[in-house]
């Protein structure tokens, strides 16, 4: 009898820690719905889903890298500086938005394999090793614009990312569900996917096995570093500008979605979908916020609070293992 209440209260809080943030979802939702007659309509969702594209995309690859069992600091700069490089190419340069757009997300890629490789060839510590990229990141952005913002009609061409629509629906909306569902197969029914969460169990007993794990890390840090490029891309895309430092403000969501998501710290486990539902709550969340007239401090506040539930529910989530 003990044995099978033990069991039962095990699921409960198996069950709270993994979708827990769902049940706050929806009381946020129908709170709003009846405080408020402009949250609840087809413009206004669009909206939200809409500006949680940019987070959400590159929530997808820090969600490989904490199924690891780490975390990439860097990839809010890598998107700023992309974003950067992708306005200069364009306005700067002259180059066909096309190859600016391809130059951008191919530096993401090479910045995720320089941080994969000070990882697994050299055996920096990945937050010390992210942490250092971000610094040179951030110095490169502001050593290029000076300060100054990149903006020109040359941009217009890739605004389409960000303020297009195909039908009645947004191309960042698109191109975020698009994302999700090619990341939930790969993690779901590809090797690579299990090898993911192979390494982030137990990375030993993987390597044990036969399997490169060190490899496995430095896809995943490219991965993220190509996705965090497409994310400075859409950045770019939605400010019709670029300057030194516009990642900055990313990076704080980016981390909470995923870890809100469900993607545990200690590595080895975790939803992407997840992922997905936590980046448009948190957009809710502002959103709502707007949309009672709250002020500006009083976002922090809660966004702050946010995070300290999700570190509470990863916790849940270690003490059910």
């Amino acid at each position: 009898m003990d044995a099978s209440l033990k069991l039962d209260r095990r699921r409960v809080v198996d069950f709270i820690s993994e979708n827990g943030f769902y049940v706050i979802f929806l009381l946020w939702v129908l709170f709003l719905a009846l405080q408020t007659n402009t949250f609840m309509t087809w413009d206004n969702a669009s909206k939200v889903v809409r500006q949680a594209a940019i987070i959400g995309i590159v929530a997808i690859g820090e969600s490989l890298i904490v199924m690891l069992g780490t975390m990439d600091v860097s990839v809010a700069s890598t998107l700023g500086l992309t974003a950067i490089i992708v306005a200069a190419g364009i306005v700067d340069f002259s180059l066909p938005p096309a190859l600016a757009v391809l130059i951008a997300v191919g530096a993401g890629g090479l910045i995720g394999l320089v941080n994969g490789l000070l990882v697994t060839l050299i055996g920096i510590n990945p937050i010390i090793a992210t942490l250092g990229m971000m610094t040179i990141l951030d110095g490169l952005g502001l050593t290029y614009t000076g300060g100054h913002t990149i903006y020109g009609d040359a941009i217009d061409p890739i605004e389409f990312l960000y303020t297009g629509w195909v039908g009645p629906v947004p191309v960042p909306v698109i191109l975020l569900f698009l994302f999700y569902l090619i990341a939930h197969f790969v993690l779901s029914y590809t090797t690579f996917g299990a090898y993911i969460y192979a390494t982030g169990s137990n990375d030993k007993a993987t390597w044990l096995s036969g399997i490169k794990t060190a490899r496995i890390r430095l896809y995943a840090f490219v991965i993220a570093g190509l996705l965090a490029g497409f994310g400075g891309v859409m950045a770019a895309a939605r400010r019709g500008s670029a300057g030194a430092g516009m990642g900055g403000n990313f990076l704080f969501p980016i981390l909470t979605a995923v870890i809100l998501g469900g993607i545990s710290l200690s590595g080895g486990r975790g939803r992407v979908l997840n992922v997905l539902a936590a980046a448009i709550f948190l957009m809710a969340i502002d959103n709502g916020l707007i949309h009672l007239g709250a002020d500006i401090n009083i976002q922090r506040i809660v966004s702050g609070a946010i995070l300290i539930v999700a570190l509470s529910l990863d916790r849940l989530r270690v003490m059910v293992r």
